[in-house]
Protein backbone atom coordinates (compact mmCIF):
# COMPACT_ATOMS: atom_id res chain seq x y z
CA UNK A 1 0.00 0.00 0.00
CA UNK A 2 1.37 3.41 -0.91
CA UNK A 3 2.24 5.61 2.04
CA UNK A 4 0.55 8.99 2.09
CA UNK A 5 2.92 11.92 2.42
CA UNK A 6 1.87 15.31 3.77
CA UNK A 7 3.82 18.48 3.17
CA UNK A 8 4.89 20.23 6.36
CA UNK A 9 3.41 23.47 5.09
CA UNK A 10 -0.07 22.07 5.72
CA UNK A 11 0.69 21.85 9.44
CA UNK A 12 2.06 25.37 9.83
CA UNK A 13 -1.24 27.32 9.80
CA UNK A 14 -2.93 25.24 12.55
CA UNK A 15 0.18 25.47 14.71
CA UNK A 16 0.38 29.19 14.11
CA UNK A 17 -3.27 29.62 15.06
CA UNK A 18 -2.71 27.56 18.21
CA UNK A 19 0.30 29.68 19.15
CA UNK A 20 -1.70 32.86 18.68
CA UNK A 21 -4.54 31.50 20.82
CA UNK A 22 -2.15 30.46 23.59
CA UNK A 23 -0.53 33.90 23.49
CA UNK A 24 -3.93 35.61 23.60
CA UNK A 25 -4.94 33.53 26.62
CA UNK A 26 -1.70 34.39 28.40
CA UNK A 27 -2.25 38.10 27.80
CA UNK A 28 -5.78 38.05 29.20
CA UNK A 29 -5.33 35.84 32.25
CA UNK A 30 -6.07 37.57 35.58
CA UNK A 31 -2.97 38.96 37.27
CA UNK A 32 -4.26 39.46 40.84
CA UNK A 33 -4.43 43.22 40.27
CA UNK A 34 -7.32 45.65 39.97
CA UNK A 35 -7.53 47.35 36.56
CA UNK A 36 -9.44 50.61 36.04
CA UNK A 37 -9.52 51.85 32.45
CA UNK A 38 -10.89 55.22 31.36
CA UNK A 39 -11.83 54.32 27.80
CA UNK A 40 -11.29 56.67 24.89
CA UNK A 41 -14.84 57.01 23.55
CA UNK A 42 -14.75 60.66 22.47
CA UNK A 43 -16.87 63.31 24.18
CA UNK A 44 -18.39 61.07 26.83
CA UNK A 45 -17.69 58.75 29.75
CA UNK A 46 -16.87 55.04 29.80
CA UNK A 47 -14.91 53.27 32.54
CA UNK A 48 -14.11 49.57 32.70
CA UNK A 49 -13.22 47.98 36.05
CA UNK A 50 -11.68 44.48 36.03
CA UNK A 51 -11.21 42.81 39.41
CA UNK A 52 -8.73 40.07 40.39
CA UNK A 53 -11.73 37.72 40.59
CA UNK A 54 -12.45 38.31 36.89
CA UNK A 55 -15.49 40.54 37.39
CA UNK A 56 -16.17 43.15 34.71
CA UNK A 57 -17.91 46.38 35.73
CA UNK A 58 -18.72 48.99 33.11
CA UNK A 59 -19.56 52.54 34.15
CA UNK A 60 -21.22 54.37 31.23
CA UNK A 61 -20.69 53.64 27.56
CA UNK A 62 -19.98 56.93 25.83
CA UNK A 63 -21.79 58.38 22.79
CA UNK A 64 -20.52 56.06 20.04
CA UNK A 65 -21.43 52.34 19.73
CA UNK A 66 -18.44 51.61 17.51
CA UNK A 67 -15.96 53.19 19.90
CA UNK A 68 -17.17 51.34 22.98
CA UNK A 69 -17.08 48.06 21.06
CA UNK A 70 -13.53 48.72 19.93
CA UNK A 71 -12.31 49.68 23.39
CA UNK A 72 -13.96 46.70 25.10
CA UNK A 73 -12.47 44.34 22.51
CA UNK A 74 -9.02 45.61 23.49
CA UNK A 75 -9.58 44.95 27.19
CA UNK A 76 -11.72 41.79 27.22
CA UNK A 77 -10.76 38.47 25.68
CA UNK A 78 -12.90 37.33 22.76
CA UNK A 79 -14.49 34.56 24.86
CA UNK A 80 -15.31 36.90 27.74
CA UNK A 81 -18.74 38.26 26.82
CA UNK A 82 -20.02 39.01 30.33
CA UNK A 83 -20.49 42.35 32.07
CA UNK A 84 -21.19 41.52 35.71
CA UNK A 85 -22.42 45.02 36.53
CA UNK A 86 -23.38 47.86 34.20
CA UNK A 87 -23.68 51.28 35.80
CA UNK A 88 -25.42 54.11 33.98
CA UNK A 89 -24.52 57.21 35.95
CA UNK A 90 -27.16 59.25 34.14
CA UNK A 91 -29.47 58.88 31.11
CA UNK A 92 -28.01 61.43 28.69
CA UNK A 93 -26.70 60.24 25.32
CA UNK A 94 -22.99 60.80 26.00
CA UNK A 95 -23.22 58.25 28.82
CA UNK A 96 -25.84 55.74 27.71
CA UNK A 97 -25.70 55.39 23.90
CA UNK A 98 -22.81 52.94 24.03
CA UNK A 99 -24.54 50.96 26.76
CA UNK A 100 -27.37 50.12 24.37
CA UNK A 101 -24.82 48.48 22.08
CA UNK A 102 -23.20 46.64 24.98
CA UNK A 103 -26.56 45.20 26.06
CA UNK A 104 -26.98 43.81 22.55
CA UNK A 105 -23.51 42.26 22.34
CA UNK A 106 -22.70 41.14 25.88
CA UNK A 107 -24.43 39.21 28.63
CA UNK A 108 -25.15 41.77 31.34
CA UNK A 109 -26.04 40.39 34.77
CA UNK A 110 -27.07 43.53 36.66
CA UNK A 111 -27.60 47.22 36.01
CA UNK A 112 -27.46 50.16 38.40
CA UNK A 113 -28.82 53.61 37.53
CA UNK A 114 -30.20 56.71 39.29
CA UNK A 115 -33.78 56.17 38.12
CA UNK A 116 -34.40 59.81 37.24
CA UNK A 117 -37.26 60.89 34.99
CA UNK A 118 -35.84 61.68 31.56
CA UNK A 119 -37.53 61.90 28.16
CA UNK A 120 -35.12 60.37 25.66
CA UNK A 121 -35.51 57.75 22.94
CA UNK A 122 -32.07 56.25 23.60
CA UNK A 123 -32.78 56.01 27.34
CA UNK A 124 -36.14 54.35 26.63
CA UNK A 125 -34.39 51.87 24.33
CA UNK A 126 -31.87 51.08 27.08
CA UNK A 127 -34.68 50.50 29.59
CA UNK A 128 -36.52 48.22 27.17
CA UNK A 129 -33.40 46.12 26.58
CA UNK A 130 -32.86 45.78 30.32
CA UNK A 131 -36.46 44.72 30.83
CA UNK A 132 -36.50 42.42 27.81
CA UNK A 133 -33.29 40.73 28.89
CA UNK A 134 -34.71 40.13 32.38
CA UNK A 135 -31.63 41.79 33.82
CA UNK A 136 -31.58 42.61 37.52
CA UNK A 137 -32.39 46.34 37.67
CA UNK A 138 -31.25 48.36 40.70
CA UNK A 139 -31.72 52.03 41.57
CA UNK A 140 -28.67 53.77 43.02
CA UNK A 141 -28.90 55.76 46.23
CA UNK A 142 -26.29 57.06 48.66
CA UNK A 143 -25.29 54.53 51.30
CA UNK A 144 -25.29 51.42 49.11
CA UNK A 145 -22.15 49.27 49.12
CA UNK A 146 -20.97 46.58 46.70
CA UNK A 147 -18.49 43.94 47.83
CA UNK A 148 -16.21 42.92 44.95
CA UNK A 149 -14.15 40.44 46.97
CA UNK A 150 -10.59 40.48 48.34
CA UNK A 151 -11.35 43.70 50.21
CA UNK A 152 -12.34 45.65 47.09
CA UNK A 153 -15.56 47.61 47.52
CA UNK A 154 -17.68 50.22 45.84
CA UNK A 155 -19.65 52.84 47.74
CA UNK A 156 -22.51 54.83 46.23
CA UNK A 157 -22.13 58.40 47.53
CA UNK A 158 -24.83 60.06 45.43
CA UNK A 159 -27.62 60.65 44.42
CA UNK A 160 -29.23 61.22 47.82
CA UNK A 161 -32.34 59.39 48.94
CA UNK A 162 -34.38 62.47 48.04
CA UNK A 163 -33.29 63.45 44.55
CA UNK A 164 -32.12 66.98 43.78
CA UNK A 165 -34.85 69.29 42.52
CA UNK A 166 -34.62 72.84 41.24
CA UNK A 167 -30.84 72.92 40.79
CA UNK A 168 -28.96 74.30 37.77
CA UNK A 169 -29.33 70.86 36.15
CA UNK A 170 -31.13 68.13 38.06
CA UNK A 171 -30.19 65.27 35.70
CA UNK A 172 -26.48 66.07 36.07
CA UNK A 173 -26.67 66.57 39.83
CA UNK A 174 -28.55 63.29 40.34
CA UNK A 175 -25.80 61.33 38.61
CA UNK A 176 -24.35 58.26 40.31
CA UNK A 177 -21.18 59.08 42.24
CA UNK A 178 -19.12 56.05 43.24
CA UNK A 179 -15.96 55.50 45.23
CA UNK A 180 -13.94 52.37 44.49
CA UNK A 181 -11.43 51.35 47.17
CA UNK A 182 -8.82 48.66 47.68
CA UNK A 183 -6.37 49.01 50.52
CA UNK A 184 -4.50 52.28 50.22
CA UNK A 185 -5.74 53.09 46.70
CA UNK A 186 -9.11 54.59 45.77
CA UNK A 187 -10.93 56.05 42.78
CA UNK A 188 -13.69 58.66 42.75
CA UNK A 189 -16.10 58.53 39.79
CA UNK A 190 -18.15 61.73 39.70
CA UNK A 191 -20.34 61.38 36.57
CA UNK A 192 -21.50 64.88 35.50
CA UNK A 193 -22.38 66.30 38.91
CA UNK A 194 -22.24 70.06 39.34
CA UNK A 195 -21.24 72.22 42.26
CA UNK A 196 -24.60 71.85 44.03
CA UNK A 197 -24.07 68.09 44.30
CA UNK A 198 -20.42 68.58 45.25
CA UNK A 199 -21.40 70.88 48.12
CA UNK A 200 -24.04 68.39 49.27
CA UNK A 201 -21.39 65.65 49.43
CA UNK A 202 -19.16 67.95 51.47
CA UNK A 203 -22.04 68.88 53.79
CA UNK A 204 -22.94 65.21 54.27
CA UNK A 205 -19.30 64.56 55.22
CA UNK A 206 -19.07 61.79 52.67
CA UNK A 207 -15.89 59.75 52.50
CA UNK A 208 -14.42 61.76 49.63
CA UNK A 209 -10.63 61.46 49.92
CA UNK A 210 -9.38 59.46 46.91
CA UNK A 211 -6.16 58.69 45.09
CA UNK A 212 -7.61 59.18 41.59
CA UNK A 213 -10.38 61.63 40.75
CA UNK A 214 -12.43 61.37 37.57
CA UNK A 215 -13.14 65.04 36.90
CA UNK A 216 -16.87 65.63 36.57
CA UNK A 217 -18.62 66.69 33.37
CA UNK A 218 -15.55 66.43 31.12
CA UNK A 219 -13.83 69.29 32.93
CA UNK A 220 -16.70 71.76 32.66
CA UNK A 221 -16.45 74.90 34.77
CA UNK A 222 -19.75 73.93 36.43
CA UNK A 223 -17.87 71.29 38.48
CA UNK A 224 -14.62 70.64 40.35
CA UNK A 225 -15.02 73.48 42.80
CA UNK A 226 -11.97 74.37 44.92
CA UNK A 227 -13.81 73.13 48.01
CA UNK A 228 -14.63 69.74 46.49
CA UNK A 229 -11.12 69.32 45.14
CA UNK A 230 -9.70 70.06 48.58
CA UNK A 231 -11.92 67.44 50.22
CA UNK A 232 -11.10 64.71 47.67
CA UNK A 233 -7.41 65.66 47.82
CA UNK A 234 -6.48 63.49 44.80
CA UNK A 235 -2.99 62.63 43.67
CA UNK A 236 -4.10 62.11 40.06
CA UNK A 237 -6.91 63.54 37.93
CA UNK A 238 -8.48 62.05 34.80
CA UNK A 239 -10.66 63.95 32.32
CA UNK A 240 -12.76 61.99 29.83
CA UNK A 241 -13.11 64.37 26.91
CA UNK A 242 -13.24 64.39 23.12
CA UNK A 243 -10.70 66.01 20.80
CA UNK A 244 -11.85 69.45 19.53
CA UNK A 245 -15.23 69.05 21.19
CA UNK A 246 -17.84 71.81 20.60
CA UNK A 247 -18.01 72.70 24.31
CA UNK A 248 -14.33 73.65 24.65
CA UNK A 249 -13.93 71.11 27.44
CA UNK A 250 -11.99 71.00 29.64
CA UNK A 251 -12.39 74.50 31.00
CA UNK A 252 -9.07 76.41 31.25
CA UNK A 253 -10.18 77.47 34.73
CA UNK A 254 -10.53 73.86 35.88
CA UNK A 255 -7.25 72.80 34.24
CA UNK A 256 -5.42 75.66 35.94
CA UNK A 257 -6.92 74.69 39.29
CA UNK A 258 -5.78 71.09 38.82
CA UNK A 259 -2.29 72.09 37.70
CA UNK A 260 -1.84 74.29 40.75
CA UNK A 261 -2.76 71.42 43.03
CA UNK A 262 -1.34 68.38 41.23
CA UNK A 263 1.12 69.55 38.60
CA UNK A 264 0.82 69.00 34.85
CA UNK A 265 2.21 65.46 34.88
CA UNK A 266 -0.57 64.22 37.20
CA UNK A 267 -3.43 65.18 34.91
CA UNK A 268 -4.52 62.75 32.17
CA UNK A 269 -6.95 63.48 29.33
CA UNK A 270 -8.39 60.80 27.06
CA UNK A 271 -8.19 63.36 24.23
CA UNK A 272 -4.40 63.40 24.64
CA UNK A 273 -3.54 60.00 26.14
CA UNK A 274 -6.25 57.83 24.55
CA UNK A 275 -7.41 55.07 26.93
CA UNK A 276 -5.87 55.48 30.40
CA UNK A 277 -5.46 52.32 32.45
CA UNK A 278 -4.66 52.24 36.16
CA UNK A 279 -3.34 49.04 37.74
CA UNK A 280 -3.12 48.50 41.48
CA UNK A 281 -2.48 45.77 44.02
CA UNK A 282 -4.06 47.86 46.78
CA UNK A 283 -0.72 49.33 47.82
CA UNK A 284 0.99 50.47 44.65
CA UNK A 285 -0.45 52.21 41.62
CA UNK A 286 0.68 52.22 38.00
CA UNK A 287 -0.75 54.08 35.02
CA UNK A 288 -0.59 52.66 31.51
CA UNK A 289 -0.90 55.10 28.62
CA UNK A 290 0.46 55.21 25.08
CA UNK A 291 3.83 56.35 26.41
CA UNK A 292 4.09 53.14 28.46
CA UNK A 293 3.61 51.90 32.01
CA UNK A 294 4.52 54.32 34.78
CA UNK A 295 4.68 53.77 38.54
CA UNK A 296 2.85 56.56 40.33
CA UNK A 297 2.62 55.58 43.99
CA UNK A 298 4.02 53.06 46.47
Amino acid sequence: MAQLRFSKKWFIPPLLVLAILVWAVALTLPDDNLHVSFLDVGQGDAILIQTPDCQNILIDGGPDPQKINLELSKKLSFWDRTIDLMISTQPQADHITGLVEVLQRYKVKQVLEPGVSYNSLIYEEWLELVKGGQIEHNIARAGQEIDLGQGIRMEVLSPPLDLFQGTSHDVDNNGVVIKLSWGEISFMFTADIRQEAEFELIWQRANLKSTVLKIAHHGSKTSTSPQFLAMVDPQIAVISVGVDNPFSHPSPEVVERLEERLGEDRIYLTSENSTIEFITDGKRLWVNVEEGLKHTQS
